[in-house]
């Protein structure tokens, strides 16, 4: 379902680049507080999503030592709390785009499998350098079709200006997130450039491959990443 900005590293500035806004929305997913309008009743996306964050946010503020020295802990949680809510093969499928299609059954599993593990650094990463962020929640508004819902919140950081942080998720025997967007700019779009740079010089088995290194070395957003350009920087730049 689910990681987050890193306030160090401003990834809100307007050339920030696509795994930094990932690490943002991941900060506001684990950070995010009850707001003023949870006494009406919620709607079942809604309450998911905060009830996601609120766990996180304990963990955050009452679990830091054990979050410090001991990664795997860190990363247990994550997979019991945040994980089974995570739609990461709409995530992969919307991030590969028209590509999609041109995969074979073994690729698509190894693209969600990567694409998965890519995202789940980025965000245990993320998760250690939480500094006290909130984010509100907005009233909810039913989307046209009942099985899609948009959980609209704004992530407040230590300074500078509010973000508008809107998840989207839909249902099919359950909600699950598949696309976030941060201050208008949507995870898997964002992906999508990169992804389609890498399949055009290398193919989709080029683009696993790429993905499979970045695993390999453990790589989050802190390094190596994708730009919007569709190249890896830091360690490993093509």
């Amino acid at each position: 379902m689910i990681t987050v900005s890193v306030l160090t590293h401003a990834p809100f500035q307007e050339d920030f680049h696509m795994i930094n806004s990932f690490r943002s929305l991941l900060v506001a997913m684990a950070l995010l507080v009850a707001s003023p309008f949870a006494l009406a009743e919620k709607h079942p996306a809604q309450d998911l999503v905060e009830t996601i964050v609120s766990e996180m946010l304990a963990i955050l503020n009452d679990d830091a030592d054990k979050i410090a020295n001991d990664p795997d802990w860190l990363q247990a949680r994550v997979d019991e709390i945040v994980v089974p809510h995570l739609d990461f093969g709409a995530m992969t499928k919307l991030a590969v785009g028209k590509f999609w299609r041109k995969a074979s059954d073994e690729q698509k599993t190894e693209l969600v499998d990567e694409f998965r593990q890519l995202l789940l650094n980025t965000y245990t990463g993320a998760m250690t350098e939480y500094r006290g962020e909130t984010i509100n929640f907005a009233p909810f508004r039913p989307e046209k079709r009942e099985d899609r819902a948009i959980v609209r919140s704004v992530f407040s950081p230590a300074s500078g200006d509010d973000v508008p942080v809107n998840y989207k998720l839909r249902d099919k025997g359950g909600w699950r997130i598949y696309d976030i967007e941060v201050n208008g700019i949507s995870l898997v779009t964002n992906y999508r450039t990169a992804f389609a740079s890498e399949i055009s010089k290398g193919g989709i088995d080029g683009l696993i491959t790429t993905l499979k290194e970045r695993n390999a070395r453990g790589e989050s957003s802190g390094g190596g990443e994708f730009n919007e350009g569709g190249k890896l920087n830091g360690d490993g730049a093509q």
